[in-house]
């Protein structure tokens, strides 16, 4: 049978000590760092998500607060245009039964007819 190696062999006891902490020279020390400054900025990135969603929504009932408003137009617009219509045409029909005489005539000076000097006026003095 070949001979064991030390190296091969397991240890005669197990070591007791202590846990080296995670501090400034340990190569943990910086992904245990960059991990707080992650979760920083994701409570950074979350207040200001729901920041923008407040504003999403005081944006979102003032459009919709202007496309209400744009509808009553549009419709009162509708119902203005329809109602001109209507009246104008029950004025249109009303205008035939209407007859306008014209005042008496004034005899008018006949075109072939000499014009008249003026006529002079005496001056007293």
């Amino acid at each position: 049978m070949p001979e064991k190696k030390v190296a091969d062999e397991a240890p005669a006891t197990v070591p007791q000590t202590t846990p080296q902490g995670v501090g400034y020279g340990h190569p943990e020390y910086h992904f245990v760092q960059a991990v707080m400054e992650l979760q920083k900025s994701i409570g950074k990135v979350e207040a200001s998500v729901e920041a923008l969603k407040t504003s999403v929504d005081s944006t979102k009932s003032k459009v919709e607060d202007l496309v209400g408003w744009k509808n009553m137009i549009i419709g009162g617009a509708a119902v203005l245009g329809a109602t001109i219509a209507i009246l104008g045409f029950i004025i249109g029909k009303a205008w035939d039964y209407v007859t306008i005489k014209s005042p008496a005539t004034v005899q008018a000076v006949p075109a072939s007819a000499p014009p008249q000097p003026p006529i002079p006026t005496s001056k007293t003095k």
